[in-house]
């Protein structure tokens, strides 16, 4: 008998589902904080050199002596404003080596307390980088470490580090140190995001996994909404991480067995039967359903032919190998801008905190297209969500180049619009990557798309660097519309799978075309419960 079959026998998605769905919320909450929260740990904040020999010094023009002062000693640059990197000492130009800041928006960020500023600017972005970095390795070290110890240990395990390093952060000395903390806040909260999602799948029958799913994006929706109401009354990023830490204590109850079971589908495919079949029964009762348990002894789980195997079985395949690389460029491009928007909210012009609101908004909106999936087909909607994000992007230029600057919100919607299409690619292109490979190699194309997307996200922090003023400002949003509108384009000869009968081995690629779809009702469930399993492993883009 299948798993899933049994699944569906003691209840899909009953009151011990929904109870452990509760449970699991906290981590995805919690990992929704980790990459957004560089938009206020390291905000963007005006500053200019200090006035040689004024210690009290500040951003803000007190009087018309400071002004004095600061004109004597400060250049203007021709925009106006001050020179932010060149002070007057004993009448020659040099660069300074101590700054003020503007705190009317933060009253201190990473960037302040450790000058990251002017030559040290490019270290917000390694800063960033090291969290992504984190996640990277984290997906290599993942996919055979939770066969090994176990989804719960995974998560038990990560819950505990995430905790320590997130506790850590606040009290950094320097921001090697604050990078550090940043890296292992990827590292473990990537594993923890990651054993939570498949806990989570693998206790939901295949009727409601799309909508478990898409609940899991929703959520951590929501938890990009708390971070924002925390980021707003808290201007100081060490209370600020501070206060994101300590709730992080409360998962550490996953310690005990009875909060946070194990997966029974990892139990069975390591003959623990009698664990499993203890968490079935008690699963079965709570959903008040009765349990055939002289079935769960034989149950499939699934067979894994080897890594050698399915690169070899994969290779000699052309129409294969090029979807796959087509795959790898969706999956690297959704990744790069879905983080390049999301981190660099700061760098748009208008107010953080609105600009945020909106982003979170479009992207919860855009994670919702995923219920209509079935009804329009994966390859219309990823085509359209794809080609609509970078039109969109891509006509911030007309803002940037021919409107002044009071038409800078038109440039914010453009970039809003391209979030909202890569927020609803990032819901559909699991089960669209999963539906095009046969069974063989699906886990594995699902892996190696998520360390192309991992890379694309450790990009992202440097887009922004580019290019200053106006210009500087647009021709991130023209890269992230021309790669996407690239990959779209290609994306076009990719085939439809709604309703078709899942490969199952390299053979049928050749001729999928001709395979049929007259049980295409009975095969839409069938597609859910084959894809679920892989999917997960590369659960988070």
């Amino acid at each position: 008998m299948e798993y899933d079959e049994v699944i569906k026998k003691f209840g899909s998605f009953g009151n011990y589902q929904k109870r452990l769905y509760f449970v699991l919320f906290l981590p995805i909450i919690f990992n929704s904080f980790s990459s957004p929260v560089t938009n206020f740990l390291l905000g963007e904040q005006l500053h200019r050199c200090r006035v040689p020999g004024l210690p009290n010094d500040t951003f803000e023009i007190q009087n018309d002596y400071h002004k004095y002062l600061i004109n004597l000693s400060i250049p203007l640059k021709a925009d106006g404003d001050y020179e932010q990197c060149l002070v007057v000492k004993n009448g020659s130009l040099e660069k300074c080596t101590d700054w003020v800041y503007d705190r009317s928006m933060f009253t201190n960020t990473v960037n302040s307390q450790f000058n990251l500023v002017c030559d040290q600017k490019l270290m917000r972005s390694h800063a960033v980088m090291a969290y992504f970095i984190g996640t990277v390795v984290s997906t290599v070290v993942f996919l055979p470490l939770g066969d090994i110890v176990g989804r719960r240990y995974m998560v038990c395990i990560s819950t505990s580090l995430t905790f320590i390093a997130n506790i850590a952060m606040p009290f950094s000395t320097s921001v090697f140190m604050f990078s550090v903390c940043r890296f292992f806040d990827g590292f473990c909260g990537n594993c923890l995001y990651m054993a939570s999602f498949i806990i989570a799948m693998e206790f939901v029958g295949p009727k409601h996994r799309i909508i478990s799913g898409t609940c899991i994006l929703l959520v951590y929706c929501l938890g990009e909404y708390i971070l924002l109401l925390l980021g707003y009354f808290i201007r100081d990023w060490k209370w600020l991480q501070f206060t994101l830490a300590v709730p992080m204590v409360i998962p550490l109850i996953y310690w005990w067995p009875k909060v946070l079971p194990e997966s029974p589908r990892w139990l069975i495919s390591r003959q623990r039967y009698r664990e499993a079949l203890k968490i079935l029964r008690y699963a079965a009762k709570v959903n008040k359903v009765e349990l055939d348990e002289s079935n769960c002894s034989n149950v499939n789980v699934g067979h894994d032919d080897g890594i050698l195997k399915i690169i070899k079985e994969l290779i000699r395949t052309p129409k294969l190998v090029i979807r796959s690389c087509i795959m790898l460029m969706n999956w690297f491009v959704i990744s790069f801008i879905y983080y390049g928007l999301t981190i660099n909210m700061g760098k748009l012009d208008g107010n953080l905190y609105v600009n945020f609101l909106v982003g979170v908004t479009v992207e919860g909106l855009g994670y919702l297209l995923c219920f209509v999936m079935n009804k329009t087909g994966r390859k219309p909607l990823h085509l359209t969500v794809m080609f609509g994000s970078g039109f969109g992007c891509l006509l911030s230029i007309l803002p940037a180049l021919f409107l002044d600057s009071s038409y800078t919100w038109l440039l914010v919607a453009f970039a809003m619009i391209g979030k909202f299409g890569i927020s609803a690619a990032i819901g559909e292109i699991y089960i669209y990557t999963g539906e095009l490979f046969p069974t063989v190699v699906r886990s594995f194309i699902l892996g190696f798309c998520g360390v192309g997307a991992r890379v694309g996200a450790t990009l992202s922090p440097y887009i922004y660097h580019l290019a200053d003023g106006r210009f500087g400002e647009a021709l991130p949003l023209i890269i992230f519309g021309g790669s996407t509108i690239i990959v779209a384009a290609l994306s076009i000869k990719l085939p439809e799978t709604k309703g078709r009968k899942l490969l199952e081995k390299v053979k049928d690629a050749e001729h999928e075309d001709d395979i049929s779809s007259d049980e295409c009702e009975k095969e839409m469930f069938s597609t859910n419960e084959k894809l679920e399993y892989t999917s997960s492993e590369s659960s988070q883009l």
